[in-house]
């Protein structure tokens, strides 16, 4: 029996959202096999100009991006648009570059990537900010699907004995559906909450006048704890903000707006400054050490020496490469690490050929934090990957990735102290370690029942574990069936090959079976 397990960096929003019947799955080896999926799903819709939507193409698995030479000749009339796995790319098809204006003499904006054909033509393929560029004309979902969406992933988190999450990135209106949930008492699940920040100053100022504190709700259920700002890309696109060049000689951006390198940190500092003033915390998206650097140095001059009266906690959010100096600052002034050992388990050593050996040995440097006095918690940031904390436990003391692959013995930590990133610590990301995150009296009565004893098990026993039952505040939320075996699935097609594909499960779910 353990404390309920806390995802501390977990999309709920857009898990359900990401699954069938909302999206489609082009999580595929071949492009030929993703063709296939759009041919059917063209063949299948309901109109004959209705919106195609799928998630999961990995550009590290495919031979390529897929591009819209490749969609147009299956999708018709039909808007085509693909996310990639990390949330960080989209596909469109011709379809949906006409409906947006995109043409060879489309600008991208700071920190984005419009992909060109051999002639300077847009390939369909549009990276980190540019992609805002035609996800301005997909249709939003309705409230209702949205909130359907949202009940079918707090249900497939209590299969892996998930009882909170830290929801990172969310609009006003995707608040105010959880707010409803909560004032009804159909919110099972306890919520923190980052409003998302746009890129510039402006656009966070523009937010936080647009929101109004939460009445009628309980703050241990749901909460407004701080924002979420995005401040470069990620490393396979090598859209990170490094200070070593990756292998083929470019060092990434920051994805804050501005005209200038100079401008866009100026930007940044900015954005952490008005949050800091109106006493929230704040999430930095951050995964090049460049970036890492910058964040830190921007919440320390915010904050200042006051940052044990302020106790805000702001954090890095992924800090993937974070320098040895750099940890020892985020140590002396309080500023936590929210780390993804679910990815490293999923990515293993494929980063390599764009990294290099050493960063490949370093990256999410668990072992690192700890010893300079980090307080480090783990997200699964799924439905990037799957939210099997159990895999980032293993992955956190073996560094171990699916493959087999192992990436930096010397980061290893030990089973309690993976463990504590998705309990105790993250409790502390939550400013709740004084009622969650541990077994004891008078402690909330979230609990997670795992078949077997977690800690006293080889690490590679973790992935075969079933989760028993999840409690949240003393209700029975989750219990496995009489002889059934619990399946630990997510958005991401990471499920084990035996069990059920994360979508059927999900499918399941939504038919109340």
């Amino acid at each position: 029996m353990l404390p309920g397990v806390n995802d501390s960096h977990n999309h709920l929003n857009s898990l359900g959202l990401s699954a069938p019947p909302y999206s489609v799955s082009v999580d595929t080896k071949t492009i030929a096999e993703l063709v296939a999926v759009l041919r059917k799903a063209a063949a299948e819709a309901p109109a004959p100009d209705s919106w195609i939507r799928g998630r999961g193409w990995q550009e590290l698995v495919l031979p390529r991006a897929p591009v819209a030479a490749d969609i147009d000749p299956v999708s018709g009339n039909h808007p085509v648009i693909l996310g990639d796995f990390s949330g960080h790319a989209v596909s469109v098809n011709s379809v949906v570059m006409r409906m947006a204006g995109i043409t060879r003499d489309t600008v991208p904006p700071p920190g984005g990537v419009i992909d060109k054909d051999a002639n300077g033509e847009p390939t369909g393929v549009f990276r980190e900010t540019a992609a805002g560029l035609v996800r301005r004309v997909v249709p939003p979902y309705t409230r209702e699907e949205r909130s359907q969406a949202i009940d079918s992933g707090v249900k497939l988190l209590h299969t892996m004995g998930i009882t909170s999450v830290t929801e990172p990135g969310i609009d006003v209106d995707t608040l105010g559906i959880y707010a409803e949930k909560a004032r009804s008492g159909t919110l099972p699940l306890r919520i923190s909450a980052l409003l998302g920040a746009g890129t510039t100053p402006q656009s966070l100022r523009n937010v936080l006048a647009g929101y109004q504190p939460l009445t009628d709700v309980d703050p241990r259920i749901l909460r407004v704890v701080g924002v979420k700002l995005f401040a470069d890309g990620i490393p396979r696109f090598r859209t990170a903000w490094m200070n070593k060049p990756y292998l083929d000689g470019s060092n990434g951006r920051l994805t804050i707006g501005g005209a200038t390198p100079a401008e866009q940190l100026a930007n940044l500092h900015e954005m952490i400054k008005i949050a800091t003033d109106a006493k929230l915390q704040v999430g930095t998206h951050a995964t090049g050490d460049a970036t890492t650097d910058a964040t830190v140095a921007g919440y320390v001059k915010a904050v200042g020496h006051n940052w044990r009266r302020a106790d805000l906690r702001h954090y890095v959010i992924h800090c993937n490469f974070p320098s040895a100096r750099t940890l020892r600052t985020m140590a002396r002034n309080g500023i936590g690490a929210n780390m993804n050992a679910e990815i490293l388990y999923l990515q293993g050593r494929v980063l390599e050929s764009i990294i290099g050996p050493e960063l490949t040995e370093y990256q999410w440097p668990y072992r690192s934090a700890l010893n300079a006095g980090v307080q480090v918690a783990s997200g699964s940031d799924a439905p990037v990957v799957a939210f099997h904390w159990l895999r980032g436990v293993m992955a956190a003391a073996l560094r171990e990735g699916g493959d087999g692959s192992v990436a930096g013995t010397a980061e290893r930590i030990t089973m309690p102290e993976a463990l504590a990133t998705y309990t105790r610590t993250a409790a502390w990301q939550d400013h709740a370690e004084s009622w969650k995150g541990t077994l004891e009296p008078g402690m909330a009565a979230d609990v997670c029942i795992v078949d077997g004893d977690v800690l006293t098990q080889d690490p590679h026993d973790l992935i075969h574990r079933g989760i028993a039952a999840t409690v949240v505040d003393g209700k029975v939320v989750y219990e496995r069936s009489p002889g059934g075996q619990a399946k630990a699935a997510g958005m991401g097609h990471t499920c084990e090959e035996a069990g059920k594909c994360c979508c059927q499960l999900a499918e399941e779910i939504r038919a109340g079976q």
